[in-house]
């Protein structure tokens, strides 16, 4: 006990025998440990992030459509009322109910959307305003006009790259033109089946969301006036979008699911099923983050390992005189790693300090990325120019772990180095 009590003692004292230099390595690996930490809060944050918009964009965290709609987006594959009135009663159950955030019913076609001055092309989507809200990021986008209201049902919500193209406003007029939906089995006005219809609505809301590809081709109305338009009776629609609480629990939802529909013609899928560009848009995000990661990690090890490497070739006549006195390599080696920890725990403390109060900062401010892109925003990457750090105790123990670890280990070949000192080398002044 009283010779370990003495290499403690000794490694600590060897540590601060070259103040500046230890504590110019200790700012240099703590900077690396509080880069990485910065990091994978950023990178989880920004996932969080994404997950959360591009569902809120898209068809929610659970989506329940018509078989096949996933493959063929064909507008004629449609849900039969009882399907939703199923799924509405299951998820208010007592155990679905409190996993689930909000439920709404779309309808979705295709059409042209016309003024007095242009003409496009767009993507109709019949929906329940009130539902819609709590589904949808696009009624909190809203940038002139109102949302749209049930007691309104000649109202139309437009993206605002749309509106220049069309050249319109808030009550400007425009006329929506459509094929009415025909397939067998469904029923439909008729003769609409096969026949061009038109309404005229009044723009009622206009939004920005950030991506073109909403702002340009999506538009809203009210479900009752989709269906009416489109010839749909029987309170048909496309696709029930589900929004959860928590995203993890999409795979437990869309299970129940399945089971309580089985036999009916549907399909149940998670967010990763019915937006696989966002899911491999995030795994490869995952992959290159990780591998920057490990470059870090690497650049720490490195720092660490000339660090130690370096204190031992300089002291090999240090190392000659403890073992002509008595001292056994491996005590000479328990030496040197003693200083390497030492050197890594001030670093750590030093890294954990800084990084979390950068991820903190982060976490409660943001990181606006409008700063680091003025052409404008990669749309694929992050819907929200303002990114907010999502840094888990599970991260920072898996961090400083690693780190510790890696010290550890690196530390070996310069323990190794100074065990083998040889006593006539060692000694001889030049």
């Amino acid at each position: 006990m009283t010779s370990a009590l003495l290499l403690v003692k000794l490694s600590w004292r060897n540590l601060w025998r070259n103040p500046r230099g230890t504590l110019l390595t200790a700012v240099a690996l703590g900077l690396g440990l509080a880069l990485l930490l910065v990091s994978l809060g950023l990178l989880d944050g920004g996932h969080e992030q994404t997950i959360a918009d591009g569902v809120r964009f898209g068809p929610g965290h659970v989506v329940v459509q018509a078989k096949g709609y996933q493959d063929t987006n064909s507008n004629e594959l449609l849900l039969p009322a009882q399907v939703v009135s199923a799924v509405e009663a299951f998820l208010q159950n007592g155990i679905m109910q409190p996993l689930v955030k909000g439920v709404s019913p779309r309808l979705l076609a295709t059409g042209l959307l016309s003024s007095a001055a242009n003409a496009s092309g767009v993507r109709i989507m019949g929906v329940i305003p009130k539902n819609e809200r709590a589904v949808s990021l696009i009624p909190q986008r809203m940038i002139a006009g109102a949302y749209l209201n049930n007691d309104k049902l000649s109202g139309v919500v437009i993206g605002d790259d749309l509106a220049r193209k069309l050249e319109v406003k808030i009550g400007s007029k425009v006329v929506l033109m459509t094929q009415a939906l025909g397939q067998t089995g469904t029923k439909t006005t008729q003769g609409a089946g096969d026949q061009m219809q038109s309404t005229l609505l009044r723009v009622s809301g206009i939004f920005r969301t950030g991506l073109q590809a909403v702002d340009a081709n999506i538009i809203q109305v009210a479900l009752p006036a989709a269906q009416t338009l489109l010839g749909v009776t029987d309170g048909q629609v496309t696709q029930i979008a589900l929004l959860l609480e928590r995203e993890g629990d999409s795979p437990l939802v869309a299970k129940a699911l399945r089971r309580q529909l089985v036999g009916n013609p549907v399909e149940v899928l998670t967010w990763r099923e019915s937006i696989p560009m966002l899911a491999q848009i995030l795994g490869l995000d995952h992959a290159f983050n990780y591998i920057m990661n490990g470059v870090i990690l690497a650049m720490v090890g490195l720092g660490i390992l000339n660090t130690i490497l370096m204190r031992v070739l300089e002291r090999r006549y240090e190392f000659g005189v403890c073992k002509a006195i008595g001292l056994r390599p491996r005590q000479l080696a328990l030496m040197v790693i003693g200083e390497s920890l030492a050197l890594a725990t001030i670093s750590l403390a030093l890294g954990l300090a800084l990084g979390l109060s950068i991820d903190h900062y982060f976490a409660s401010s943001g990181l606006d990325l409008r700063l680091l892109f003025r052409t404008g925003l990669p749309p694929a990457l992050v819907f929200d120019p303002i990114l907010y750090s999502r840094l888990s105790p599970n991260r920072i123990v898996w961090s400083v772990s690693i780190v510790f670890m890696m010290a550890t280990i690196i530390s070996l070949y310069p323990a190794l180095k100074a065990a083998r000192t040889e006593l006539p080398d060692a000694l001889k002044v030049l």
